[in-house]
């Protein structure tokens, strides 16, 4: 596991998001976050990813997050090298800020 104070932009983004309970709307905070183009095949594959993760036992020192954007930059949905983002903070923003403009009042 990345020590929170290490994480870069993607790995932030995958700490805010819900991806268990929603992942279409993970995936659509991704591409809105310009980690990856909007694509059916893209969803999928996330809800795929993330379906699997639900049924592994992580070894000790990965979890979830490691393991969903693994699989997306080795499938080359998402690009290999991104900007810091310690603590998450841009990305938690970010996330509530998209959340707050897609939610129907």
């Amino acid at each position: 596991m990345i020590l929170p104070r290490h994480w870069d932009r993607l790995t932030a983004a995958l700490h805010a998001v819900d991806f268990n309970g929603n992942p279409e709307e993970a995936w659509r905070f991704l591409v809105y976050q310009g980690f990856a183009e909007d694509s059916e095949d893209g969803l999928r594959f996330f809800e795929d990813v993330v379906d699997r993760n639900r049924d592994m036992d992580h070894p000790t020192g990965s979890g979830p997050v490691g393991f969903i954007s693994g699989e997306l930059m080795r499938e080359q949905f998402v690009q290999p090298i991104h900007s810091k983002d310690p603590e998450g903070r841009l990305s938690k923003r970010a996330f509530l800020l998209w959340k707050r403009r897609n939610t129907p009042v």
